[in-house]
C-alpha cells in the first residue's frame, strides 16, 4: 500500500507525495535548489525529478512512521 503524505510546496499550496517512490529526503541548507531552508524530496528518475517542500525532513519521516 502506498504511503502518501500531505506537504506544502514553496507556493504554500498542499501537495501529496508518495514516499514509497522517494529516493532521498534532505534539507537543502546550501541553498542550491531553494532560497530558504526547505526540504528536497528526490524521486526515481534522476537528479531533475524532485519537489521542494516547506516541512523539515524530521517532520516528513515522523509522518511516515505514524502511518505504519
Amino acid at each position: 500500500m502506498a504511503t502518501w503524505i500531505k506537504c506544502t510546496n514553496t507556493k504554500k499550496m498542499p501537495v501529496y507525495i508518495n514516499l514509497d517512490n522517494a529516493v532521498t529526503v534532505m534539507r537543502d541548507d546550501s541553498g542550491q535548489r531553494t532560497r530558504e531552508r526547505e526540504t528536497v524530496i528526490e524521486f526515481m528518475g534522476g537528479e531533475q525529478v524532485y519537489i521542494v517542500v516547506t516541512e523539515q525532513p524530521e517532520e516528513i519521516i515522523k509522518s511516515r512512521s505514524n502511518l505504519n
